[in-house]
């Protein structure tokens, strides 16, 4: 997913994960962590080919065509021999280096390429011998070429899709035991997630405790001021303190956009259902459907269609709140969020039912808000986009919530969805260490 980015973003550099903390716990020096990763990987490791001096830089070749120049003091910064040996963490002071550093006075490359070795004379200021992996500069080169094949990266993971793309048929599934019991399986559904931000996970318990303990192998369910696990049960008129709580249809959108850090993952498992399989409600609709809508294909439209409507919702940041018994949040942000440093979606954040009122625009901005307003939402409606997906009782769907949309059609019957949330650090966390410490290449 690139688009044109309306406003220039701050340019924060994305780093790469390293590799699983027991493989640098069992190495000492950059050589093992360089064999660590590359045995967990299974990819080609990168080969260095040429290293030199030049322009007050450190000039390497790798064997794939790739060429980087590194800055000594970035260099002597990133010493894997200061990171400490079991937490991992920085041990060098940054701010104590001098930005001019001069470069080392002796470079040579080593084991065919595998690392790379600096020297610097004791007076220099730097630490007298460092060794770099190959494939870790690779990894981590900073050259516009390197940044902007991490960003390529992350959009080859993702498929964007519309109504016609994906059904409930063709979304991936898993079985509760599964993921339960199958480190392989749970990877599988997380990696459907990042493709197409849908996964259905089949033969679901009916109770909330059963729930409990498959929800978390997503990792650590986000209590709010809901609660940790909840459910969808309507509630007579007078105790509603949200539409879920209604048998009403609802629009698509994004939970939470109140809060300032919204939950990464939604789940919902079914426990009730109304009607029949292919019952009707007043609207002609499929009675207690779940829609579902892909926020990032749907601006990709977006951008081509109504460029305009693009650039102020990406621009222009919009405000959520939550008002009830003990609670007051509130949160603005834009609706199209991305990457940092790229073009690339991050997240797109949209709910009508909890904005708060629009008193933070210019007056001349009043009236192009309204106007945008209509275009997203006529999109957000469009069955151009939504997927009508009737969840089965024992069927959960697991849902990006920076990415897809939820809504449902009405029903009249009883309706019920055990659900919860999770972080999106925790859940991508998750599928860091299933991939054998591979990293998500530019997703945070």
């Amino acid at each position: 997913v690139r688009l044109t980015r309306p406003r220039a973003p701050s340019l924060t550099q994305m780093a790469m994960a390293m590799a699983l903390r027991g493989v640098h716990r069992r190495a000492t020096r950059v050589g093992g962590l360089g064999l660590a990763r590359r045995a967990l990987s299974g990819a080609m490791a990168a080969r260095v080919t040429r290293a030199v001096v030049a322009n007050d830089m450190v000039e390497i070749a790798f064997a794939d065509g790739h060429k980087a120049a590194f800055h000594p003091v970035w260099l002597v910064d990133h010493d894997p021999a200061t990171l400490h040996p079991t937490s991992l963490q920085r041990q060098l002071d940054s701010a104590t280096l001098d930005p001019a550093l001069p470069v080392p006075d002796a470079i040579s490359v080593q084991d065919n390429g595998a690392f790379v070795d600096l020297a610097w004379t004791a007076t220099s200021g730097a630490p007298q011998n460092v060794r770099f992996d190959a494939d870790w500069l690779r990894k981590h080169s900073y050259a516009p070429g390197a940044r902007k094949e991490r960003s390529d990266a992350l959009c080859a993971m993702r498929h964007t899709w519309r109504a016609a793309d994906l059904d409930k048929n063709s979304v991936t599934k898993v079985s509760a035991s599964a993921i339960l019991e199958d480190d392989a399986a749970l990877r599988r559904g997380l990696e459907a997630l990042v493709e197409t931000g849908v996964l259905l996970v089949t033969d679901m318990p009916t109770t909330m405790e059963a729930t409990e303990p498959i929800v978390r192998r997503f990792g650590p369910v986000r209590e709010t001021f809901y609660g940790g696990i909840w459910d969808t049960a309507p509630k007579s008129a007078e105790q509603v303190n949200d539409t879920a709580y209604t048998k009403d249809g609802l629009h698509c959108h994004t939970d939470t956009c109140y809060l300032m850090d919204s939950p990464g993952l939604q789940l919902f498992n079914c426990v009730a259902q109304s009607g029949v399989a292919d019952g009707l409600n007043a609207e002609g609709q499929i009675e207690g459907a779940t829609k579902l809508l892909d926020g990032f294909k749907l601006i990709e439209d977006l951008q081509v269609r109504h460029p305009e409507t693009y650039e102020f919702f990406a621009s222009n940041p919009l405000k959520w709140h939550c008002i009830e018994d003990g609670v007051f949040v509130k949160s603005w942000a834009p609706v199209i969020q991305f990457e940092p440093g790229t073009t690339v979606l991050r997240q797109f954040r949209y709910n009508n039912y909890d904005l708060a009122p629009i008193d933070y625009l210019d007056a001349d901005q009043i009236q192009p808000y309204y106007r945008h307003t209509k275009v997203l939402n006529d999109m957000l409606r469009s069955d151009e986009y939504i997927s009508y997906v009737r969840l089965n009782v024992g069927e959960m769907v697991v849902i990006d919530n920076h990415r897809v949309c939820h809504g449902r059609t009405a029903f009249t019957g009883y309706r019920n969805m055990v659900g919860c949330y999770i972080g999106r650090d925790d859940w991508r966390s998750k599928l860091r260490s299933l991939s054998g410490g591979m990293p998500l290449v530019n997703d945070e």
